[in-house]
């Protein structure tokens, strides 16, 4: 890797406060207003059809497995372009998505898809981290690579060279499709956010048979799949640190498509399944109101908050500006923040039908 200069690495670093900001009033402080973190994947050979589908999954976001916003993109749908692999990085394609990222039309960049297999992104650990500095120039938040399983030893050296180099990782992009048993998909998501310790999207999970083909059925009925997506959907809306999801609608023409029949949301004739129509209606619970009345002090603090026209017990999370969870417990007047370092965080205290998140700053 090149050797980079003092002043752009303090450029970098300013940039990196700024977009991590950013990223905590998107990701974060969404969560008081009811944002949903439902979306879809459909890739350009859809475009014809994006808007029925759009239409009938209602989702809150899309990607493509592309980087091109195209024209006819449906209004009221988030797209999230992705840099697939190394020949979708250059210069030319940075400045475009800067330019789309000026005007609002995106908020965040996915990279690299499943670097580690040789028909996808194929690329080295230490390849993908070269390039990270032109990424780094994006001025919105970016995702690591998305690997075939997120814990697997090619993500795990990725994100310690991250650390090392001092690169940007905003969120950790995963792909799980290797625990079709509720519980253990759930453990799985919490191992992941306790090794990486960064928020989470999930750009592609479904219920797998490895061992199913065209001659031997899907031993995972339509109505197992649609269990496990109730529960582990409800799950994911209630995990702060799992900021998007997107459930992996598998193509008929896919020589995998025997592992993935019974994950289909739209069939061949462009109708919802039942697991579709389940997906769809699918919605986070009503936007919370603000708490009203209630005041926080001392800010800046050292060791203790105190909370001040409280009438009930709330539960408070402290977020620090990676979007990392701090401290979440359920309290009354006052939080212990002499575990906290010197800084900026994010304090939501919410009860069963309302929420308000306060800017604090810890100083000792």
């Amino acid at each position: 890797m090149p050797r980079i200069s003092s002043f752009s690495a303090a450029i970098r670093a300013i940039m990196r406060i700024l977009i991590l900001f950013l990223f905590i009033a998107q990701q974060i402080l969404s969560q008081s207003n009811g944002h949903p973190k439902k979306g879809v994947a459909f890739n350009l050979g859809y475009e014809s059809s994006w808007q029925e589908r759009f239409v009938k999954l209602n989702p809150s976001w899309h990607y493509s497995w592309n980087l091109e916003y195209k024209a006819n993109y449906p209004s009221g749908v988030e797209f999230v372009p992705m840099i697939w692999g190394m020949g979708g990085l250059t210069q030319e394609k940075i400045d475009y998505l800067n330019n789309l990222a000026g005007d609002g039309t995106i908020k965040n960049v996915l990279t690299f898809n499943e670097p580690d297999l040789g028909d996808q992104a194929d690329m080295t650990v230490d390849e993908a981290i070269a390039l990270w500095p032109l990424l780094e120039t994006l001025s919105v938040p970016i995702s690591s690579p998305a690997t075939s399983a997120p814990l697997n030893d090619w993500m795990r050296e990725f994100m310690n060279k991250a650390v090392s180099n001092n690169i940007r990782i905003d969120f950790v992009a995963i792909h799980i499709y290797h625990k079709n048993v509720a519980a253990n998909f759930l453990a799985l998501v919490e191992e992941v956010y306790l090794t990486y310790g960064k928020p989470i999207w999930i750009t592609e999970f479904a219920v797998r048979d490895m061992d199913a083909t065209t001659s031997a059925p899907n031993r995972y009925s339509e109505a197992y799949v649609l269990s496990f997506m109730n529960q582990v959907l409800s799950a994911l809306d209630e995990l702060d640190y799992v900021k998007r999801y997107s459930w992996f609608d598998p193509n008929s023409n896919n020589p995998n498509y025997p592992m993935l029949v019974t994950a289909d949301l739209i069939s061949e004739t462009n109708e919802l399944t039942a697991l579709g129509d389940f997906y769809a209606k699918h919605t986070l619970s009503r936007p919370k109101n603000k708490l009203s009345n209630i005041k926080v002090y001392p800010n800046p603090a050292s060791n203790t908050i105190y909370i001040k026209e409280v009438t009930e017990a709330l539960n408070a999370t402290i977020y620090g500006i990676n979007g990392q969870r701090r401290f979440k417990q359920l309290i009354t007047n006052k939080i212990d923040v002499t575990g906290l370092e010197n800084g900026l965080f994010f304090l939501k205290l919410k009860n069963d039908e309302n929420e308000t998140i306060f800017k604090i700053v810890i100083k000792k």
